[in-house]
């Protein structure tokens, strides 16, 4: 079984810059209430609460796990209480992208369900990421899409 989440160093990442934004909102917060009204604070209070509305939710709600074996793909959402089951023969297609960058290369493995829900991955977010790419390429080869 490949067993593919999220890297420990991703979800502490967003942590610690989720909370970060959330104890400046609170901070700016405190500053709108006490003292005169600025617009610069209005604005500041705004971008920060947006910034952490978007952490929280690539933090919540993208967190996911993907289990293969046995020709199946189980695709898991725990904080959307979201539970999906695929057989390999109804992927209806799948894509590897690959961006050069300066120090190493950016991966994005996209599968593409017949059901209409897709599923990517990446090599610096997910472990395993070479493993469940390798097992797509041998289980369903026919399926890949050429850029």
């Amino acid at each position: 079984m490949i067993e593919s989440k999220p890297k420990g160093s991703t979800v502490f990442s967003l942590t610690v810059i989720t909370a970060i934004c959330t104890f400046g909102s609170i901070y700016f917060m405190r500053q709108v209430l006490t003292e005169p009204p600025s617009t610069g604070r209005y604005i500041l209070l705004g971008v920060l609460v947006l910034a952490t509305s978007i952490l929280l939710y690539k933090l919540l709600f993208n967190y996911k796990i993907i289990r293969i074996s046995h020709d199946q793909v189980f695709v898991y959402y725990p904080f959307r209480l979201y539970r999906s089951t695929t057989p390999i023969k109804d992927l209806g297609a799948w894509q590897e992208i690959i961006i050069q960058t300066k120090k190493s290369d950016y991966k994005q493995l996209k599968l593409v369900f017949n059901n209409k829900g897709y599923v990517k991955l990446s090599n610096q977010e997910n472990s395993n990421y070479d493993m469940v790419y390798k097992y797509i390429k041998k289980k369903a080869p026919k399926k890949e899409v050429k850029e």
